[in-house]
């Protein structure tokens, strides 16, 4: 395994996740879906099912 300088893998780690404001970004987007995801959800569970006569 090669051995890899603090600074590298600082680099490499930023690379692969981003900022931290990125990260916060990433994570208020994915809060925002799923709460839609949520709502949208209880919409389906709540609407009337089969044939009504």
């Amino acid at each position: 395994m090669a051995k890899e300088t603090a600074a590298e893998l600082l680099a490499q780690a930023k690379k692969q996740y981003g900022t931290p404001a990125e990260r916060a970004d990433r994570v208020d987007g994915a809060s925002l879906a799923s709460g839609l995801a949520k709502a949208h959800g209880h919409e389906a569970a709540g609407a009337p099912r089969g044939r009504r006569a």
